[in-house]
């Protein structure tokens, strides 16, 4: 499903399905012609098939956690230190709901969470970085 934003300054989610994400990459975010690229068939976009945390200014493309039952405190620490004022943790085709326990790093320091279905994280995310909010998606391929 496309969802892309024209305002939305940054990284932004472009599309996705259940095996893909297509990520707009910002200008000087993209890489020269030396150095390889994006891998892509469109100009200033990356597609990744694994988990993700993409913020307006930030493209974690390895995310560990490939589904919930993988989900970590440690996965959630990493997350918590990029200093999102927000993040939509999305988990897959259909809303579940993680042990209170591993959302603590991201307590601990102030920083709200939002479960979301994949769909919904991906459309929620680019309407707040839209609207030049801190916002961090970090989403379950699975």
């Amino acid at each position: 499903m496309k969802i892309d934003l024209e305002t939305a300054a940054g990284y932004t989610i472009h599309s996705y399905s259940e095996r893909e994400f297509v990520i707009n990459v910002p200008p000087a975010m993209q890489a020269g012609p030396v150095g390889g690229g994006t891998p892509s068939g469109e100009p200033g976009q990356e597609i990744l098939s694994h988990s993700l945390v993409v913020m307006p200014d930030r493209l974690l493309r390895d995310w560990p956690p490939g589904s919930l039952e993988q989900l970590t405190v440690e996965h959630l620490e990493m997350v918590a230190r990029l200093d999102p004022e927000l993040v939509l943790l999305g988990l897959g085709k259909r809303l579940r709901f993680p042990d209170p326990g591993l959302v603590a790093p991201l307590f601990r320091r102030n920083i709200g969470v939002e479960y979301m279905n994949t769909p919904a994280a991906c459309r929620t995310y680019n309407f707040l970085a839209s609207e030049g909010r801190r916002v961090a998606a970090a989403i379950l391929i699975a």
